[in-house]
């Protein structure tokens, strides 16, 4: 499962947007099929779709900056709502009979070490679509300057995830990087130094994913897949397997059996993180409690993501500072500055020493930061989050972030996280937020108007992810 990389590279170097029709064109066709064939994504429900047409209409007639903030509870977003800037916007606005002068599409931002862990096509792919590389946790100016640009001056709409990056939960949102709203101040601003009169509108945009409560027994195979891996001994079978009924339901009695399954692998999986921190870097725990609550659970989980990145951080010289988020995002471009090196501009050029030594390091590096491989998905691991009665949704979500844990704890990352089951992608279209009413408030206090439009932004994905939320009927794609 550990491979380490082949050694020491040069920088990791501001990949500039460039658009190419050409290649735009071919993907928007083509992200239907990537869409239905490697997200397992079998179709669209769409609410509230009529607002983002209209937003599009007023960028397109010279009325408002629009800004799309979409939720990020899935490694499928960034297809889904590329898909839905670019073609569903489309063909929508055609069948509610909304003229847009010219074809919608937007620009995205991707993770600068996306390519190295997606496959290097994408680092070639995404500048052509239009995406600005960028790099999370590291203010780099050039990325910055490139997105407030596009955000004032360019003729299609930005799409930001304001949770940074993926949740892994359709129905609780995490805590919103403060990003997304300092952009829009900072376009109510370009606007007035312009003398230009378009207001700044974000459109909050929720995304989830929802499965077909038929694929139970695809589901139980992974869970005692997750089993055999952990070397645990399977518990007895518990759907029927004669004829049709493998694809019902299980019963209430079945679903706590299948619960207690979910929660025995959860607590062996922070027994063996916990070993291996308390061995091998001497990390203390508190005693596990005989009769363990999920309250006791999830700071034992807790325990184990500070132990992780703390092994990490000391590694790598990094202050912790902020929240697991933030503490992941520094250690992250910690080590792939070690890896990746901006003082190196020609490996080829190293004597044999040096490269050998550079070698060195970009392998211990590596191997440091599977602690914070570990943490990117054990933060968002919520002991509470499955009951014996949740909705199958909640089953598929906490049975494959069991499975990307042990994915990680094997050396893994998020290439390595597997969702096979068929599902509906649903897109929930909010209120857009008018940012421009806020701008005294910015100008007064532009630390307290940014946290407070931050706030507005999580009300929002909060009515529709965890309050349920839904604007009108659903219209299916």
């Amino acid at each position: 499962m550990l491979k380490t990389p082949r050694g020491v590279s040069s920088g990791l170097a501001f990949l500039p947007p460039a658009k190419n029709p050409w290649l735009l064109k071919l993907a928007r066709l083509g992200s239907w099929l990537y869409v239905r064939m490697g997200n397992h994504v079998r179709r669209e429900e769409l609410y509230g779709i009529e607002r983002l047409v209209r937003a599009y209409q007023g960028m397109q007639e010279g009325t408002l900056r629009l800004i799309v903030a979409f939720r990020h509870p899935g490694v499928e977003d960034g297809t889904v709502v590329f898909r839905l800037m670019c073609g569903i916007v489309g063909r929508e606005a055609r069948r509610l009979g909304i003229p847009l002068r010219h074809a919608p599409r937007g620009y995205f931002l991707f993770g600068r070490d996306v390519p190295l862990w997606a496959g290097g096509f994408l680092g070639w792919m995404l500048p052509l679509l239009g995406a600005i590389s960028v790099y999370p946790g590291r203010f780099e100016a050039q990325s910055i300057n490139t997105i407030r640009r596009y955000v004032a001056d360019m003729p299609h709409p930005v799409a930001l995830a304001p949770e940074g990056q993926v949740t892994y939960h359709n129905e609780r949102v995490a805590a919103l990087e403060s990003g997304t709203a300092q952009f829009a101040f900072w376009c109510v601003e370009d606007m007035k130094k312009q003398s230009r009169n378009e207001r700044v509108v974000i459109v909050p945009v929720c995304t989830s994913y929802h499965y077909d409560p038929r694929d139970w027994k695809g589901l139980l195979a992974l869970l005692s897949k997750i089993e055999r891996e952990c070397g645990l001994d399977p518990l007895d079978a518990l759907i029927p397997r004669a004829g049709r009924r493998d694809r019902m339901p299980p019963d209430a009695e079945a679903r706590e059996k299948i619960h207690v399954r979910v929660m025995r692998i959860g607590r062996h999986l922070v027994d063996v993180a916990e070993d291996f921190y308390r061995r091998f870097y001497g990390v203390a725990f508190p005693a596990p409690k005989d009769e363990e609550s999920p309250a006791d659970l999830q700071n034992r989980l807790r325990c184990v993501c500070e132990a992780a990145l703390t092994a990490a951080e000391s590694f790598f010289q990094v202050v912790p500072r902020g929240d697991f988020v933030q503490r992941v995002l520094a250690v992250r471009m910690a080590g792939l500055g070690r890896i990746y090196r901006d003082d190196i501009t020609d490996v080829d050029s190293l004597s044999g020493v040096v490269r050998a030594l550079g070698d060195r390091i970009a392998q211990e590096s590596w191997l440091r930061l599977r602690h914070m491989e570990l943490v990117d998905v054990l933060e968002y691991v919520r002991a509470d989050y499955l009951q014996p009665d949740s909705g199958f949704d909640r089953f598929v979500e906490s049975i494959t972030n069991l499975w990307d844990v042990v994915n990680r704890l094997e050396g893994g990352n998020v290439s390595g996280r597997i969702n096979p089951f068929a599902k509906t992608a649903r897109i929930v279209v909010n209120e857009p937020i008018d940012v421009s009413r806020r701008w005294e408030e910015y100008r007064g206090d532009r630390r307290r108007a940014v946290a407070s439009l931050t706030q507005e932004i999580l009300l929002s994905f909060r009515s529709v992810a965890e309050h349920g939320n839904l604007p009108g009927e659903p219209k299916s794609v």
